[in-house]
């Protein structure tokens, strides 16, 4: 039996397909490669290992989560993708960082069941639906978030959608694009992902962080003009960008997070920052997580209306 007796040219040619696999190959991509008996032989002698049913790790391949991912979907068949939770944590959305359980999506009517894993169905699977991530197919970002809805309180699907557009993972566009794409082919609109993109219109911006969105949030709410957000001054030579301002009364509201204070270059920085501003007129709102929201208005108040009495009612 020379095939049998010879793993290693049929390794070679099975290693290529693991390598953008996360070390994995299906049965039927190893049987392309190489003969029934050559794989039986790979199997027995431990240099492959079955980890799902159809599905093959290359021995020494690393394991953990995103294998145990990509062996899932693989072993769901072709068009199945990552989605829910697992999706989410594959993209790193904020309040994802947890490794979750393995979720999928696979086409309607595919009966897939796999051993500790939720697999769900879905006709639309195509198009701004899908992607790739870490060589994973995966839900994309926008029909993650949609998705999310369906299973997650609002405010951490906020906090998850405010983070991507942070991080120019998703447009508002695009996620209402996936929304609108879900609604007009038969699922139900979500209530949720409508309030969601209501509440961020053409002015929105995902700042630098949830507290800065809070803080612009708060203000509008009590009938305040919009702030510049991620405002970018130069003074004395220095470029700041401060997290909301109303320039033309150089007011600027800056949220002091605890962990701000982690260095004693970054205690510097604040202070020539603060020091520089000052010389230049600006007054500072600081905000903390211990800030009420009343107290921020009032406190945003006071300095508009000391700069522009006639505009702003006096605290």
């Amino acid at each position: 039996m020379p095939d049998a007796a010879a793993p290693t040219a049929a390794l070679a040619r099975l290693a290529p397909i693991a390598r953008r696999q996360h070390g994995l190959v299906t049965r039927d991509q190893a049987l392309a490669a190489c003969t029934r008996r050559q794989l039986e032989h790979l199997v027995h002698r431990g240099i492959v290992v079955r980890v799902r049913p159809e599905v093959y790790r290359v021995a020494g391949a690393p394991d953990g989560w995103e294998p145990a991912l990509m062996a899932a979907v693989l072993a769901a068949g072709p068009g199945a993708v990552a989605s829910f939770g697992a999706a989410a944590h594959l993209w790193m959305l904020a309040g994802f960082w947890a490794m979750p359980p393995i979720e999928l999506t696979t086409p309607t009517r595919r009966r897939v069941r796999l051993a500790n894993v939720t697999v769900h169905d879905s006709a639309i699977l195509e198009g701004i639906h899908v992607g790739r991530r870490r060589s994973i197919p995966v839900t994309s970002v926008a029909r993650t978030l949609c998705d999310l809805t369906a299973c997650c309180p609002p405010n951490q699907v906020a906090r998850a959608l405010d983070d991507a557009l942070r991080r120019r993972l998703v447009s508002l566009t695009r996620v209402r694009a996936a929304y609108d794409d879900l609604a007009t082919r038969g699922r139900r609109r979500s209530t949720v992902m409508r309030a969601l993109l209501e509440e961020r219109g053409p002015s929105f911006h995902p700042g630098g962080s949830d507290p800065e969105v809070r803080m612009v949030r708060v203000l509008l709410r009590a009938g305040l003009p919009r702030p510049v957000q991620q405002h970018r001054v130069r003074i004395g030579g220095r470029t700041f960008r401060l997290d909301a301002a109303y320039p033309r009364h150089r007011v600027a509201l800056e949220y002091e997070g605890f962990d701000f204070h982690t260095s004693r270059t970054a205690f510097d920085d604040r202070y020539e920052r603060d020091r520089l501003l000052k010389t230049a007129d600006w007054i500072v709102v600081y905000v903390t997580s211990r800030t009420i929201d009343d107290q921020l208005v009032r406190d945003t108040l006071w300095a508009l209306s000391s700069r522009d009495p006639g505009s702003f009612p006096s605290m």
